[in-house]
């Protein structure tokens, strides 16, 4: 309680049955009040109340042990003073004396071996409703000849890692004790969540525990550390050598079980055998020896391996060699974004090259390169080949950060590099006109997983929206545009991208509007006249929605009509004007082409 209301300002004696009482606990010699020495910050009792606790006597440090990786397994049970003179019991050192425990000359090992209710957790809310209703034999069951800590349980201060930081009970109230009354509902103050971390109050509560019950853990000691550390890995070691690498790895799995049952036995008894490095030191050991027999033995499984990642995207390669299990039929749901895309005159290529097939193949496997290589630069994962037609996904199998905006930036670098492919390859070696790409991006939920037979599998993804995406692409045919995402992939890319609204559409098979987006460009790339042309058209489509068809039609005529999309929407007006749709009509508009 570092501040007070008792002032001439403020609330004059409210303080004072506080300090009666603290001066009554001191006298009794019941009373430890504690401070925390942050550097040259001291986090302290107000003054008053250490003048009521009767001064320094009663005063005892809060701060804790840590770890070089943060985490608190130690316990100091007292703390030097300056130039030698001597030391001073900590927090919970000094409650464990007075209780009658006897203080280990260094720091100890705090067991935190106890489950629900050990260290009892009571509200002061319906302390204070007990007191008031006059029930001092619960009091009396509940405290008598204990240690009390008054503190509190809070969801983000005082909080620290500590060495249960795996196995934490503090939400779990089946042991806990009862209550004597109930002030607020049990369930609005329970903790946000699980955590990692551990309330101060309860580490020195599990330290006086460990204290006043004589349960300090005790490290195995360093002759038999050793020696069970260099049996442990040479007979390992040896197993390794002998044996394939599952079967390796079943070793070293039933060697780690074996370990740690061993160490569970050991920790009861209040001996901490040294788990942590024998496991990691397994892991070493496995690692090292497995990849020595890769690099002499397995060279030909490597070249197997090189091969096969000419049919399967890398990502799935390395998953299928850390994950054997992997390759099985079934899937997950994951957040992803799908790119459809589809070459532009491809048609009358194939016509031109009717009767050149090899080299018809060659170019669509060069154009097909030039869009995977502008995905896999995105780190998309090509999904699989229709033809000339292109599916990625972007957030499976491995999820990333802000795919929609990889997915629109790989869509553009592939328009790019399809300009220097058209004029060295299309034009250069064939003389025909340039071809180009129609690209639709779709995001949401999607089933991702290995799908197809029990003998023949492929990684996919499946749900609306891939059909969403692919029916976008499709949709560039009937506004003249390029590419098309849908308002969830707009919303989500940075300001470097310039958008505009194009629709709000019914794809087939679906009876909800979905409103489309045409990608224009990278907004460096775009000029102020081309900016002007796209604020007109807003302004225009935004009149045809508020039913001025009229309006939106002249707003039109002003515009560049060589934009497909704007004379698209002039003949919507003009039809408009002439059969102006019914009352309910919302602007929506039904692609009736998949």
């Amino acid at each position: 309680f570092p501040t007070t209301l008792d002032r001439p300002d403020l609330l004059p004696g409210r303080d004072r049955p506080f300090l009666v009482a603290l001066r009554r606990a001191a006298t009794a010699g019941k009373l430890v009040l504690g401070e925390a020495r942050l550097s040259r910050e001291v986090l302290a009792p107000h003054p008053a109340q250490i003048i009521a606790a009767l001064g320094p006597a009663n005063l005892r440090l809060l701060n804790l042990a840590f770890d070089p990786d943060d985490v608190v397994r130690e316990y100091r049970p007292s703390y030097p003073l300056k130039e030698g003179a001597g030391s001073i019991t900590s927090f919970g050192g000094e409650l464990a004396v007075r209780a009658g425990a006897r203080l280990p000359p260094a720091p100890f090992l705090i067991n935190f071996n106890t489950g629900p209710g050990d260290v009892p957790v009571y509200s002061l809310a319906d302390l204070s409703a007990c007191a008031a209703a006059g029930d001092r034999a619960y009091f009396a069951r509940q405290f008598r000849g204990k240690i009390v800590l008054i503190g509190e349980i809070l969801d983000i201060e005082d909080r620290f890692r500590a060495a249960k930081r795996y196995a934490l009970t503090e939400g779990d109230t089946s042991a806990a004790p009862p209550r004597c009354r109930i002030a607020a509902d049990p369930d609005r103050f329970r903790p946000l969540g699980s955590r990692s971390s551990m309330a101060g109050v309860l580490i020195h509560a599990a330290a006086i525990n460990t204290l006043t019950k004589n349960i300090a853990l005790v490290p195995l000691a360093a002759a038999p550390d050793a020696a069970l550390r260099f049996a442990w890995f040479v007979v390992l070691g040896l197993g390794f050598f002998a044996t394939r690498p599952v079967l390796g790895a079943a070793v070293g799995a039933l060697a780690l079980a074996a370990l740690g049952g061993i160490a569970v036995v050991a920790f009861a008894q209040g001996l901490v055998m040294p788990v942590v490095p024998l496991a990691a030191g397994t892991l070493l050991v496995f690692a090292v020896t497995y990849a020595w027999r890769f690099v002499v033995e397995d060279g030909d499984r490597r070249r197997i391996q090189h091969a096969f990642r000419h049919y399967l995207a890398p990502v799935l390669v390395e998953r299928l060699a850390e994950d054997p299990d992997a390759l099985r039929l079934g899937g997950e749901r994951r957040m992803v974004t799908i790119l459809f895309s589809d070459m532009v005159g491809f048609t009358s290529l194939g016509e031109h090259l009717a009767d050149q097939p090899d080299r018809f193949v060659d170019i669509v496997n060069r154009y097909l390169t030039v869009i995977t290589g502008a995905i896999e630069g995105r780190h998309g994962y090509v999904d699989k080949y229709i033809g000339d037609a292109v599916m990625a996904v972007w957030g499976a199998p491995v999820p990333q950060a802000n795919p929609e905006q990889a997915a629109v930036e790989a869509a553009l670098d592939a328009r790019d590099a399809l300009v220097a492919f058209n004029a060295d390859v299309i034009h250069g070696e064939f003389g025909r006109t340039a071809i180009g790409t129609r690209v639709g991006i779709a995001c949401g939920e999607a089933v991702a997983g290995n799908m197809g037979s029990a003998t023949r599998l492929n990684y996919t993804v499946i749900g609306d929206v891939v059909n969403l995406a692919s029916r976008l692409e499709s949709a560039n045919t009937h506004y003249g545009t390029s590419l098309i995402v849908t308002e969830a992939v707009a919303e989500r890319l940075d300001p470097g991208i310039v958008t505009r609204f194009l629709d709000r559409v019914v794809v087939k098979g679906k009876r909800e509007s979905v409103p489309i987006y045409e990608v224009v460009g990278r907004a460096g790339d775009i000029d102020q006249a081309r900016r002007a042309t796209l604020a007109g058209f807003a302004a225009a489509v935004a009149r045809y929605h508020q039913r001025d068809f009229a309006g939106a039609e002249a707003a039109l005529a002003a515009l560049d009509q060589a934009d497909p999309v704007v004379m698209l929407y002039r003949r919507r007006a003009a039809e408009a004007i002439l059969a102006p749709p019914p009352p309910a009509w919302d602007g929506r508009h039904e692609l009736r082409a998949k």
